[in-house]
C-alpha cells in the first residue's frame, strides 16, 4: 500500500470548517476526523519513499517519516491519558515518534541519526490508528458528543488529536517546500493557486485609533483551543499606523536590491549571527534565476517552482523580517521608527476582518496569493489568512493561564523568550488555526509560511 491510496477517489480537497463541541452527533465528529485524516494523506501523498528518510537541509527537524508518523501515536497516546484506550497500538512507535519536534533540550532531536522503521511498517500503523479511532468515536461510551466536549471532557483529547493533525498537515506542508521538486509530485487532489490577479498595490499607511482591547479566549466558546489561549488581560493600546498589506515580494525585493543581506547594522546580532551561518542572501524561497546581482528569482512553492509572483506576500523569518523593518525606517527618513506590529495590535486589526469565506486560508487556495485579493471594506489585506505574521512579541501566557493535563508540554516549555508569536492563519491553515484566538509560536530563525506587516507609532518616539 502506498501514501494515500485511499484518495483517489476525491477531486480536490478543502477542509471542514473547525469543529462546534455543541449539539453535534458522532456522524460529525467523524467526518472532522476524516477530513483532517484526508489532509494528511494528501499532503504527504506527495513525496517519494526515498524522501521520506531525507533530513531537511538544516537539520533542525526530522524526517518526513517521523511527522507521517507522529500525529496518529499523539492520537493513540492523548486517547490513553483520558482513559478511552486501555493499551497501546504499538509500543515501539508510540515512544520513538512521541517527540523530537522542536529543537528543545527536553526534546528528543538526537534521533535524525537512528534507524528509522520502514514506510510500509508506518503506513500499517496509520492504518490501524486509523480504524481504532474510527471505532471509539461511533461506539465508545464516553464520546457521546451530544452534551459537548469541555476542556475537562475525555472527548477533549480526541480533538486535540484533530487540531493537533491541523498543525502538522501546516509544518510538514513547509518541510515538503524544502524539499527538492525532483522528489516530489504535486498531488491532484491539492487546490491550485490565484495566478489571475493582477495588481500592484501601493502600500499605504492605516491609521489605527487608541484601542482598549482584551486577549483570550471565553471558556464558554464551543470550540477547542489550546492552553495558551485561555486566560485574559486587558490592554490599552496607543494609536498606530499599520501598512494595509502584508509586505509583498516587490517591496522585500528593493531590501535585497538595496544590498539588505550585506548590512549587519540592520540585523540583530542574532540575526546576523544566522544570516552569516546560513550565508543568506535572499528568502528561502526565492530560487536565482539568472546570474548573481542580477536580482531576478523564480518563486517555489510547496509543489512547484513558478514565475516570480512581485504582489504575493514575501515569506520570510523573524530575523529577515525585522532587518526590512530596520532598513525601512532607515530609507523613510522617520523619526518614528517602524517595527513588527504586537498581539495587541493585530489584535485591534481583527475588527477590520472580512468574513471567513473571504480569507485566504483552509486551502481554498494551495499557496499564498496577491496582498490585496483579500481585502475587507476599510481596505486592509490579510487581517487574517494568506501567510502567518510575524510579531514583536516573544510567546507568553495569559493571566490565568493554565497548562492542560492532557498535553502539559504543548506550550509551556515554549514560554523562554526564544519563540517569536505568529497570529492569523496561512492559506494551508485549518481548523484552530484559522480562529481568531489562535496564538502561535516559532523559532525566530525557523520557516513557516510566515511574512509580516509593519507598523509605527502615532507619535514621535524619544
Amino acid at each position: 500500500m502506498k501514501v494515500g491510496a485511499d484518495i483517489a477517489r476525491f477531486e480536490s480537497i478543502t477542509s471542514l470548517p473547525q469543529l462546534l463541541l455543541r449539539d453535534i452527533s458522532r456522524n460529525d465528529v467523524l467526518n472532522y476526523f476524516n477530513d483532517t485524516w484526508s489532509l494528511t494523506e494528501v499532503l504527504f501523498s506527495a513525496v517519494e519513499d526515498s524522501a521520506f528518510y531525507r533530513p531537511p537541509y538544516h537539520q533542525l527537524r526530522h524526517p518526513l517519516i517521523f511527522y507521517y508518523a507522529h500525529p496518529a501515536v499523539l492520537y493513540i497516546n492523548k486517547l490513553r491519558v483520558a482513559g478511552l484506550l486501555d493499551g497501546p497500538i504499538n509500543p515501539h512507535f508510540e515512544a520513538i515518534f512521541e517527540v523530537g519536534v522542536d529543537e528543545m533540550s527536553w526534546d528528543d532531536m538526537s534521533k535524525n541519526e537512528m534507524q528509522w522503521p520502514s514506510l510500509e511498517a508506518v503506513i500499517d500503523y496509520r492504518q490501524s490508528a486509523y480504524q481504532t479511532i474510527t471505532r471509539l468515536i461511533k461506539h465508545h461510551p464516553d464520546l457521546d458528543p451530544t452534551q459537548g466536549y469541555s476542556a475537562n471532557h475525555p472527548g477533549w483529547a480526541l480533538v486535540m488529536g484533530f487540531e493537533h493533525e491541523r498543525i502538522h498537515l501546516e509544518t510538514s506542508s513547509v518541510l515538503i517546500r524544502e524539499l527538492p521538486l525532483k522528489l516530489l509530485r504535486r498531488p491532484p487532489q491539492w487546490p491550485s493557486s490565484l495566478l489571475g490577479h493582477k495588481s500592484n498595490p501601493v502600500n499605504e499607511w492605516f491609521p489605527v485609533e487608541s484601542t482598549r482591547i482584551v486577549l483570550g479566549k471565553p471558556a464558554d466558546v464551543p470550540t477547542f483551543g489550546w492552553d495558551n489561549e485561555y486566560g485574559s488581560r486587558t490592554e490599552q493600546v496607543a494609536a498606530f499606523e499599520v501598512s494595509r498589506y502584508l509586505i509583498s515580494n516587490r517591496e522585500f525585493q528593493q531590501f535585497v536590491a538595496a544590498g539588505g543581506y550585506r548590512d549587519p547594522a540592520l540585523w540583530s546580532a542574532t540575526g546576523w549571527q544566522w544570516r552569516q551561518f546560513r550565508n543568506s542572501k535572499w528568502p528561502s524561497f526565492w530560487v536565482q534565476d539568472g546570474p548573481a546581482g542580477l536580482n531576478r528569482f523564480k518563486l517555489r512553492t510547496i509543489f512547484e517552482l513558478i514565475d516570480f509572483q512581485e504582489s504575493w506576500p514575501a515569506i520570510v523569518n523573524f530575523h529577515e523580517a525585522q532587518a526590512y523593518c530596520n532598513w525601512r525606517t532607515q530609507t523613510d527618513g522617520s523619526a518614528r521608527p517602524v517595527r513588527l506590529p504586537t498581539e495587541a495590535e493585530q489584535k485591534c486589526l481583527r475588527k477590520y476582518a472580512p468574513p471567513a469565506t473571504r480569507w485566504n486560508s483552509g486551502l481554498v487556495y494551495g499557496s499564498e496569493s496577491p496582498v490585496d485579493a483579500h481585502l475587507c471594506a476599510a481596505g486592509i489585506g490579510d487581517v487574517f489568512g494568506n501567510v502567518w505574521q510575524w510579531s514583536s512579541d516573544t510567546f507568553n501566557p495569559l493571566p490565568g493561564f493554565q497548562a492542560h493535563g492532557y498535553y502539559e508540554d504543548f506550550s509551556s516549555p515554549c514560554f523562554d523568550g526564544k519563540h517569536q508569536m505568529i497570529f492569523g492563519g496561512s492559506f494551508v491553515s485549518t481548523g484552530d488555526m484559522t480562529g481568531e484566538w489562535a496564538r502561535f509560536h516559532f523559532r525566530p530563525h525557523f520557516f513557516q509560511h510566515a511574512g509580516f506587516r509593519i507598523c509605527r507609532d502615532r507619535a514621535s518616539v524619544a
